[in-house]
């Protein structure tokens, strides 16, 4: 389960029901402003004073320090050996706590930094902890999904509130299940949805006592055995709304009370890769970029049209207050089939530019808005598909809010940095079947390949074993895999069923690791297999390079 905030306000405190496990990663992202003397990241068992502390992470500016400790009935023996130290005034810092069976591992800005031998169980942590002392721009904890997998509405459920599944049909699936219920046992099914592969149907339920009435008899199946899928379910005019690999499929009336829904249940022949919550965000609301974009930023907006809706926007502010200038006005029209680009200057807008509306946003499905900043130009995307250009009218670096509004629900406004190239970075948990990486990417102008590597050692130069070298070649419109071993390539796989990156459009591409193969997924669309050369259990790090701009990937 992924647990995802992009909007923090510190002192911040999130709920993670049933516990850190094995390879859970939490991930917080941020800036250190000039003055701040120190800031910490805990991991506890509550909200509440007093309660244990089992992970105390505090770095100090004073003395450059990171005290590390934990917390029951009294602070215990500090440790502070560091390295170094990364949290100087001014910089940003990316901290990555990796769960692993004797300690805490932690990696900052991509580099191996302390490791803490557990002292309180990881298993009770139910909080994490943000205090004062540091910019915030986004944090997150990320748990391996398995099934049966079991997931709490900790704040219930609310009308705009989303619920997104990502996985894998088993090859020789029959059936998996996905149950919003009113009670832990499942004695109360509020909505049961359960795609049938050995009946090629979807069928739709609820349980009171007896299952009701039936409805099925769809007339698309997009659950078939093999394939990747990406489900959505939100909770919009008195109904589940369904949406299935950014297509609208069903929707479900309420036949409970939506505040008696309090559990989520997943089972059956299903490999999970991610289960995310999203409530919506404040209307007309300015999420601040305190240190400005940089070269190469990309920012995420995830969202929905209200069904008469005809427009929102997103505006990147200079400054923090809505009626700033603006860098970049992004207004999706479904009243006049367009959207418009523009920037504020002095008050006064300037001259528009005009696109065709993107078919998401006429089809009514979710969508996800990427902004990628050029330095002199922003790159505009929507679900992966590219919209157009905007020439910067002023200096991006002054950019310091996005500010999003209208008949549109935001689930998220997330920034992400790109990653240096060549990337090197550690796996968080050794790898095994139901493993997945996760990458986005988006091509240089002039691209003419990149790799994507999982290897057993740190090399960023081909000097550890490679178990997987994925290479798409725009150039040459291949796709070559292999595997490094010993110092010596192995024999190259070129065999495709077609060869689907565009230098023009986003990439999104996710591995998943199987009993005999890797399975890779390029765009939500199964692309190709490759048989394991090398165990996945001897992978400790991935290795990017080329020419695409990638950010931050995610395993799971």
């Amino acid at each position: 389960m992924a647990y995802r905030k992009t909007t923090v306000s510190a002192p911040d405190y999130t709920n993670i029901p049933g516990g850190l496990n094995i390879g859970s990663q939490i991930i917080v992202r941020g800036r250190i402003p000039y003055g701040e003397e120190r800031f910490h990241i805990n991991l506890q068992n509550g909200e509440e004073d007093g309660c244990d502390v089992a992970f105390h992470f505090n770095p100090r500016n004073g003395d450059e320090s990171v005290v590390r400790n934990s917390y029951q009935d009294g602070w215990q023996d500090e440790e502070k050996d560091i390295p170094y130290f990364p949290f100087s005034y001014g910089s940003k810092f990316t901290v990555r706590i990796i769960v692993e069976p004797e300690t805490y591992v932690v990696i900052v800005n991509n580099s191996y930094f302390i490791e803490y031998a557990h002292r309180l169980s990881y298993q009770n942590v139910r909080c994490l902890m943000l205090s004062e002392g540091a910019e915030y721009y986004e944090a997150s904890v990320q748990n391996q999904c398995r099934t049966p997998y079991n997931g709490e509405f900790l704040r219930g459920v609310k009308e705009g509130m989303a619920v997104r599944i990502r996985g894998f049909v088993k090859d020789d699936a029959d059936r998996f299940e996905i149950n919003f219920n009113c009670d832990q046992s499942g004695e109360t099914v509020a909505f049961h949805f359960n795609p049938r592969q050995d009946q090629e149907d979807t069928v739709l339920n609820t349980k009171l006592g007896d299952w009701g009435d039936e409805e099925r008899g769809f007339s698309w199946f997009p659950f078939e055995r093999g394939q990747f899928f990406d489900a959505f379910f939100l909770v919009y005019n008195n109904a589940f709304n369904i949406y299935v690999n950014e297509r609208y499929f069903t929707s479900y009336d309420f036949r409970v009370p939506l505040e008696d829904i309090c559990h989520l249940e997943i089972c059956g022949d299903v490999v999970l890769m991610d289960v995310d919550f999203a409530d919506p965000l404040v209307n007309d609301s300015v999420k601040p970029i305190p240190s400005g974009l940089e070269k190469h930023d990309l920012i995420s907006i995830k969202g929905f049209f209200y069904a008469e809706a005809d427009r929102f926007f997103v505006n990147l502010l200079y400054g923090l207050s809505p009626d700033d200038d603006v860098a970049l006005h992004f207004n999706p029209r479904r009243d006049e089939d367009e959207v418009v680009l523009n920037s504020r200057d002095g008050g006064d807008w300037e001259d528009e530019e005009r696109h065709s509306l993107p078919a998401a946003m006429k089809e009514l499905v979710p969508f996800t808005v990427e902004i990628v900043n050029k330095e002199d130009k922003f790159k505009l995307y929507v679900n992966g598909r590219k919209l157009g250009k905007f020439r910067s009218r002023g200096n991006v670096e002054d950019i310091k809010g996005i500010h999003a509004g209208g008949d549109a629900y935001i689930h998220e406004i997330k920034l992400l940095r790109r990653q240096d190239i060549p990337f090197v970075d550690k796996v968080p948990h050794p790898l095994s079947t139901g493993s997945w990486l996760s990458l986005i990417g988006t091509p240089e102008d002039d691209a003419s390949r990149f790799a994507i590597n999982l290897q057993t050692g740190d090399s960023p130069d081909y000097e550890s074993d490679v178990a997987l070298h994925l290479n798409p070649r725009f150039d040459e419109e291949s796709c070559v895999r292999n595997t490094l071993l010993g110092g010596d390539w192995g024999d190259e796989e070129r065999d495709q069923p077609c060869f689907p990156f565009e230098p023009k459009d986003r990439v999104e591409v996710n591995i998943l690791v199987m009993d005999e193969c890797y399975r890779v997924f390029v765009n939500g669309r199964r692309y190709i297999d490759y048989p394991h050369r090398i165990s996945p259990e001897a992978v400790s790090h991935l290795m990017l390079t080329g020419d695409v701009d990638f950010f931050e990937p995610e395993f799971y």
